[in-house]
């Protein structure tokens, strides 16, 4: 279950990847994106699937599929494309929620040929389940993407779900794990 959690949770980050992207805040908030982002996959996978092993984040399905995807995937390079149309011709970034649904069409219309988008419905499937359980506030990137992308909340927000108070690895991953894998420090 882990794996294929990964697989849709990625996707979600990769629209908060193409956010940071369109505003042009550089490598080292990116870097942190995928920082939290790989954190609160990890903490989602824990909560909602019995048996999930720690190492599976470390793996293919994990860390590497998140920065491949945050990096070049269909669902990052929509997501900037999204942030710039808000920002363009300095018309205002908040946006009215059905305007966010349309933008979204005509971006997944005008560049994917055919294909869809996998990261907002995924996106907006996430956040029901959170919000459902009361669990918005400890999830908040996710929960900062999918106002940002649904919600119309400015891009520049996507920041506030950056900075996250006292998550250390160890809250999500069994240090075990870690010390299988001779990673030191952790």
């Amino acid at each position: 279950a882990g794996a294929e959690a990964c697989g849709a949770l990625k996707n979600v980050i990769a629209l908060g990847a193409g956010f940071i992207d369109g505003l042009k805040l550089g490598g080292n908030t990116k870097a942190a994106l995928l920082r939290v982002g790989l954190l609160e996959m990890a903490k989602f996978c824990k909560i909602f699937f019995e048996g999930v092993e720690s190492g599976t984040f470390m793996e293919s399905c994990g860390m590497a599929d998140l920065i491949t995807t945050c990096y070049g995937g269909r669902n990052r390079k929509c997501a900037e494309v999204f942030a710039k149309l808000r920002l363009q011709d300095g018309s205002s970034d908040t946006f009215d929620p059905e305007e966010c649904n349309r933008l979204w069409s005509k971006i997944e219309n005008d560049m994917l040929n055919g294909q869809k988008l996998q990261g907002t419905p995924a996106c907006k499937e996430v956040y029901l389940l959170l919000e459902s359980r009361g669990l918005l506030e400890s999830f908040p990137l996710l929960r900062t993407i999918y106002e940002v992308a649904f919600l119309g909340n400015g891009v520049a927000s996507i920041t506030e779900g950056i900075a996250v108070k006292d998550q250390p690895i160890a809250h999500v991953w069994n240090i075990d794990c870690f010390k299988t894998m001779n990673i030191q420090g952790c």
